[in-house]
């Protein structure tokens, strides 16, 4: 029995002792494992941009995160329970000032702390040409239009649009047809809608200096015209400065292989690109209608005028439907009337004008709407139309800076209108001279130019536009 009792007491003891080191979970110390951080971001971030996340673990507890030593200082922004780095400051992420920001970060759970480095390179921002448009609106080749790049001072061309541009790199942009690069001499160009705005507007190169924004590059590209005239006798059309009167050989048209003489009006028709011209009657020969091919110089005629409708056709305009509109005239004072033309020559029945009595001249062009024509006539006179030959007003201008100073004394013959100004040949009667004139309807002037012809034998007619690139 006693051997007994003193075994049951060891055993007693050793469970007492053996319970007491296990009633309660093990206390460790805490250990934190800390990474150094190194990141690129490009310049001019927004602010709050994510950086990145600090790689950071420990044992036992919560990390706390903090900040020490930034330089520049507030660069940047630590959430203190995640780790997650932003930008503070995005105003010091500048590559040529600052390019690399650093900063010591501290974690730490209890008493116990660690540090690591933060290493933020900041690279030089890269832009695109992120917009490139051509605004067409007032431009009529038949081409197509596109931009070419240069990147290295004109060296090379690409269609391609430049990327992964910096701040103060230049670009050449011109503009091509996929034939060739088109000319200034042809068209006008406006960038100033681009951004940034280049440093040349008016000509078909350009220079963009790459700013701090990506680029947007937009040009509009119009058509220049040429007025032209051409001489009664042998048919020659010269291109005429509405700004002096001065004329240059244009070209010639044929018919039937031979000089197309005696053209009376003329109108381009930006639809078909054929000029459309009447001839004017002379001897047994009837006036006529015909249509150019400006890319052949020949002419095909389109209504030969067969029952002699009409003596002349004077002046000539295209309808909005796409029709040609002519003033007629069954010779002074027989019967003045505006007539229709399909492209074929197709005619419509004559309408008289009404509400006025005309008799020479029959200049013709689009008044202040398209519902309204404005006639010119003897003396010196514009008379104000519907389509249906309703005049509703007769305008007798003063002439200025004419020589011979006798409004009833000159036949307005021809009307055009470029870029809101309004230009007649005036053939003065008395001395079978003819003269270029500028409008001006608001004074009622007729103001001289430049005498064009001294002679009947020298006279011009057939006052046109027509775009520049056709010849």
């Amino acid at each position: 029995m006693k051997k007994v009792s003193i075994v049951l007491s060891v055993f007693l003891i050793t469970l007492h002792f053996g319970c007491r080191k296990d009633d309660g979970p093990e206390v460790l110390d805490p250990e934190i494992t800390l990474s150094n951080f190194e990141t690129s971001v490009e310049e001019n971030p927004v602010e709050n941009q994510v950086l990145g996340t600090i790689s950071a673990s420990t044992n036992t507890g919560t990390l706390v995160f903090s900040l020490t030593g930034e330089t520049p200082s507030g660069a940047l922004s630590i959430n203190a329970s995640s780790g997650q780095l932003t930008v503070a400051d995005p105003s010091v992420f500048v590559f040529d000032t600052n390019p690399t920001i650093t900063a010591t970060v501290q974690a730490k759970v209890e008493d116990v702390t660690k540090t690591a480095n933060i290493t933020i390179n900041v690279t030089e921002e890269t832009l695109d040409v992120v917009t490139a448009v051509i605004d067409k609106a007032g431009y009529t080749a038949p081409e197509d239009l596109i931009f070419l790049y240069s990147t290295d001072g004109g060296d090379s061309y690409s269609a391609d649009k430049p990327t992964n541009l910096t701040e103060g790199d230049e670009i050449l942009v011109k503009i091509s047809n996929g034939i060739m690069d088109i000319s200034k001499d042809d068209f006008s160009f406006t960038w100033i809608t681009s951004n940034p705005v280049p440093q040349t507007s008016d000509i078909a190169l350009a220079k963009f200096v790459v700013g701090s924004t990506d680029l947007d590059i937009k040009v509009a590209v119009v058509d220049k015209v040429e007025i032209l005239v051409s001489d009664r006798n042998t048919g020659q059309f010269y291109s005429l400065d509405p700004s002096t009167g001065d004329k240059t050989d244009a070209f010639k048209v044929l018919l039937d292989g031979e000089d197309l003489v005696r053209v009376r009006g003329a109108i381009y028709n930006y639809v078909d690109r054929k000029l459309y011209v009447s001839t004017a009657k002379f001897a047994a020969t009837k006036s006529m209608l015909h249509s150019v091919d400006l890319a052949t110089l020949q002419a095909t005629t389109i209504n030969s005028n067969p029952d002699d409708t009409w003596a002349g056709l004077a002046d000539l305009i295209i309808t909005p439907e796409g029709n040609i509109l002519a003033t007629m005239s069954q010779g002074q004072l027989e019967g003045e009337s505006l007539i229709t033309f399909g492209t074929d020559g197709t005619a419509s029945a004559p309408v008289a004008f009404t509400g006025a009595d005309l008799c020479c001249g029959l200049g013709l062009t689009y008044g202040d709407t398209t519902n309204e024509v404005w006639v010119g006539d003897s003396a010196a006179t514009i008379h104000k139309s519907s389509f249906n030959g309703e005049i509703s007003e007769t305008i007798n201008l003063t002439l200025e800076n004419f020589e011979y100073n006798m409004p009833n004394a000159y036949i307005i013959k021809n009307l055009v209108q470029i870029d809101g100004a309004l230009y007649a040949l005036c053939y003065e009667n008395d001395n079978a001279i003819t003269h270029i004139a500028k409008v001006d309807l608001e004074n009622n002037t007729l103001v001289h130019i430049a005498q064009l012809s001294n002679s009947d034998a020298t006279q011009v007619n057939a006052l046109v536009f027509v775009p520049a690139y056709l010849f």
